[in-house]
């Protein structure tokens, strides 16, 4: 993989033992690293994985990165073989980058207030039908899990498509600046992080950082229907496209909401036009599709586009629909904004029928000083589209409960609860046949343990 020579060069690490050897994998694991391997200890809020070195060199591992600072206090293992750098972070992402260039593969990046799982699932569905590749696993898309897909790339792959998440200025361009897209895809800039990034214009201008490190010559895909992100400005050299429901070069008309079934559409794009039934509900995910079509349209056949967007289906969190007997479940946990929360709860309106819509909200995260508001707004949203609400968290049961109460929701449909399994026991007692109970709340929240709670009372009610 990397000489330890190479390893120095990418990093402008200092080599301290023999520069000679070469490392099979990298590893920032100390549980897993396995002799041949290169140790990078990161830091965190509550862990230095520095104090692991004894521990990693026990086990055989003779190659580590290693921060200057720390080697001002400490002993290095007689047996090691140090690359000492100032920042091990950011070494990681050198070396992550110096990999990335021994690819000559069409790499895309995706960001985005919300959607960028989804459209990232789209673009690999379509994309796996031309060839392997690789994609973001998990919520891989940070400044340490985006160089750990980059050095899962191998020879046998042919694209790979990246998400790229971020929580303060300037983390998109690192992201970026490592992954070399020459693809970049800016989804949408709605209030998420705003404790850390002030107003949504800041929230636009951070996603908008992708678009200047897209390859010269490259693509950037821009939502039409979103004003700060179709004025983002981008790499002078790189193309563009937009995409978007009411303008853009890719559009979608005569949408027909096909309720738990997902949706039918009509696909236009500058190479023609095509009917495509999706899987997915929600006007959101009309976006997703178009997103995905807009950045692939130069490369891909539409029939091969259409194809994929047809054969895919919601990931695991994301509006994942289960139906148990009479009774049909939608987790929607991963993750929750105050967009992607309104939204949720307008498409479970559309495909449920009056009388069985049932929306169960944890609290939304990281607001900073827009959250009092944030879930009072998301409760006028479900006063209006749902007929009984669970809620649970400080914010959901103070906020939430008086913004449905504003919709004139009769206050015995709001419930609020002091925990999930509360929210279970409640529900299991009042549900009936052709309800439809959406999950919803930030990551934090875990709410799908709710869902999972339901299930199970209702399995063992069903055994008895």
């Amino acid at each position: 993989m990397f000489t330890i020579t190479e390893i120095g060069r990418a990093t402008g690490g200092r080599i301290i033992g023999q520069a000679t050897g070469e490392v099979t994998a990298v590893s920032t694991d100390s549980r897993t690293v396995a002799p041949g391997q290169l140790f990078v200890p990161l830091r965190g809020e509550r862990f230095d994985g520095h104090n692991f070195i004894q521990e990693i060199a026990e086990k055989g591992v003779t190659a580590v990165l290693v921060e200057e600072q720390w080697l001002k206090t400490h002993e290095l293992p007689a047996s090691l073989t140090c690359i000492a750098v100032k920042n091990s972070l950011r070494a990681f992402g050198d070396l992550a980058a110096e990999w990335r260039r021994r690819f000559d593969i069409p790499v895309i990046g995706v960001t985005g207030s919300n959607g960028k799982t989804t459209v990232k699932e789209m673009l690999a569905t379509i994309l796996e039908l031309t060839g392997p590749g690789l994609k973001t696993s998990g919520n891989l898309n940070n400044l340490v899990g985006l160089p750990q897909m980059i050095f899962q790339l191998l020879p046998e792959h042919r694209w790979a498509v990246l998400e790229m998440g971020m929580s303060e200025p300037n983390e998109i361009d690192r992201l970026a600046s490592i992954a070399v897209p020459c693809v970049g895809i800016v989804l949408n800039a709605l209030p998420a992080h705003l404790q850390s990034m002030g107003t949504v214009e800041a929230v636009a201008a951070a996603k908008g950082e992708l678009l200047h490190r897209i390859t010269d010559g490259g693509l950037a895909v821009v939502n039409a229907d979103d004003p700060r992100v179709a004025s983002l400005s981008q790499n002078a050299s790189a193309r563009r496209i937009s995409f978007g429901i009411d303008r853009g070069e890719v559009r979608a008309k005569e949408i027909e909401p096909l309720g738990l079934e997902g949706q039918r559409f009509l696909l236009i794009t500058p190479r023609g036009e095509a009917p495509v039934h999706l899987k997915a509900c929600g006007r959101h995910n009309i976006y997703n599709a178009l997103a995905a079509t807009a950045a692939l349209l130069e490369k891909v056949e539409l029939p091969t586009i259409v194809a994929g967007l047809e054969a895919f289906s919601p990931y695991r969190g994301r509006f994942q629909i289960e139906r148990l007997g009479g009774i049909t479940l939608i987790d929607d946990s991963y993750n929750a904004n105050p967009a992607s929360t309104k939204a949720a709860l307008e498409t479970l309106s559309q495909i449920a029928a009056k009388g069985h819509r049932i929306a169960v909200l944890g609290d939304m995260l990281e607001l900073g000083e827009h959250e009092d508001e944030a879930h009072q707004s998301v409760g006028v949203v479900a006063g209006r589209n749902v007929d009984r609400l669970y809620l649970t968290g400080d914010l959901m049961t103070k906020h939430a409960a008086e913004g449905a109460l504003m919709a004139d929701m009769p206050p015995e449909s709001v419930i609020c609860c002091t925990s999930l399994t509360e929210i279970a026991g409640r529900l299991h007692q009042t549900v009936t046949e052709g309800d439809v109970i959406l999950f919803k709340g930030s990551r934090g929240m875990t709410m799908e343990k709710a869902a999972t709670e339901l299930k199970d009372l209702m399995q063992h009610t069903k055994g008895e």
